[in-house]
């Protein structure tokens, strides 16, 4: 009997320690920053409440007219071109390729040493290309992972 007593007192009580919280709420601002109120530095508030627009007024009429239609393709033909070159320049065409070289010179009558071990690179290169490729043997064959 004790335990509904208890829980029937303790709501009174409750409420009122709500009350008197919510009572401080308004004084928070003139508190000390340590005990949590503002601080100096905290921008004031102002004089007067902010201007709410009224809803039931009426609109005010526009100053400006509706496009034409020549007007909007007019405008619709210039944005497409600023968007265009908008794009050339986020991403410019590559450069033209390079003009071809001139033509080579003429080559002069060398002795038949110096053309030598040109021809003798030329032959060991053929060569290597003609020999078939043998793949390497491996020492001992791999192992499954399982």
């Amino acid at each position: 009997m004790t335990l509904n007593a208890r829980r029937s007192l303790s709501a009174p009580v409750f409420g009122l320690m709500l009350l008197v919280l919510s009572g401080c709420t308004s004084t928070f601002d003139a508190l000390p920053e340590k005990m949590g109120g503002l601080p100096e530095s905290a921008p004031a508030r102002p004089a007067t409440p902010y201007a709410v627009p009224n809803v039931y007024e009426r609109r005010p009429t526009r100053e400006a007219r509706p496009l034409s239609t020549d007007e909007q393709k007019k405008l619709e033909t210039d944005l497409v071109t600023l968007r265009e070159q908008q794009k050339n320049l986020a991403n410019p065409p590559p450069p033209p390729p390079p003009p071809p070289k001139a033509a080579a010179t003429p080559p002069s009558k060398t002795p038949a040493k110096a053309d030598a071990p040109k021809k003798e690179a030329a032959k060991a290169a053929e060569k290597k290309k003609k020999e078939p490729v043998v793949p390497e043997s491996r020492a001992a064959p791999l192992k499954p992972l399982n």
